[in-house]
């Protein structure tokens, strides 16, 4: 039986292995951003084969890079949550999906970061969200609707994000990283939806905000998944 330790190491070889693997941008460039941007929605933007991340700090690129919420990144160098980076990025062919481009974006992160990390499941305080007694009041996308989303401040200073044609998987993210703690989806919607999510402030608000939509965020102890940065390097220059 292997040791945790020696567990934990053969897991790293894997994730790391896998990054050096898969197939490279055919172009790729990552600039700092000076002077930092405020806070804001960072997203995986793909069109025909082409990645656009804004101002994001390493913590947010790696969980766009592993499609895991950025909360459940852990470790890494102290610069993790406040240096920001412009990446763009092309792919070789203009067809490639959005698993080939994540796939991508790992190889960058170990080519240009010398990121090194490992995967651990650990039990630590999180919420579910799951569907309150009323049942969801997400309105489901018309199917040939397109993927969109949109951030704004209200005129009374409220947050106010328009979902199009989204997954509920976009807000479990955005929940996570407002509440500071993972955010595990048990509602069984997997379809496209169409709402708008606005709150005051990420107080008890947010709560009250998320009942609005037909569902309910529940605070308990779960056994998630997270990744472990060991290492990570100031990109290379371009």
């Amino acid at each position: 039986m292997m040791t945790p330790w020696i567990a934990g190491l053969a897991v790293a070889a894997q994730v790391s292995s896998f990054a050096a693997q898969v197939s490279s941008f055919e172009v790729a460039s990552v600039k700092p951003v000076n002077p930092l941007a405020g806070p804001h929605v960072v997203s995986l933007i793909i069109n025909h084969g082409r990645l656009n991340i804004e101002a994001a700090e390493l913590r947010q690129i790696v969980g766009l890079a592993y499609a895991v919420q950025r909360i459940r990144v852990l470790g890494g160098p102290g610069w993790a949550d406040s240096d920001q980076f412009d990446i763009a990025a092309k792919a070789e062919s203009a067809d490639a999906t959005r698993d080939e481009i994540r796939s991508m974006l790992q190889t960058l992160l170990a080519e240009r970061f010398k990121l090194v990390l490992h995967r651990e499941t650990k039990e630590i305080p999180a919420y579910s969200l799951v569907l309150a007694k009323s049942g969801s009041k997400l309105k489901v996308a018309a199917p040939d609707r397109k993927s969109g989303m949109a951030h704004t401040v209200g005129p009374s200073g409220e947050q106010r994000t328009v979902f199009e044609a989204s997954p509920l998987k976009v807000l479990v993210n955005m929940l996570a990283n407002t509440l500071g703690s993972p955010v595990v989806d048990k509602t069984g919607l997997d379809g496209l939806y169409d709402y708008t999510f606005e709150w005051p402030d990420a107080g008890s608000s947010l709560f009250a905000s998320v009942d609005q939509l037909g569902l309910k965020l529940e605070a308990k102890k779960e056994f998630v998944e997270v990744l472990v940065m060991e290492r990570a390097e100031h990109p290379s220059a371009n």
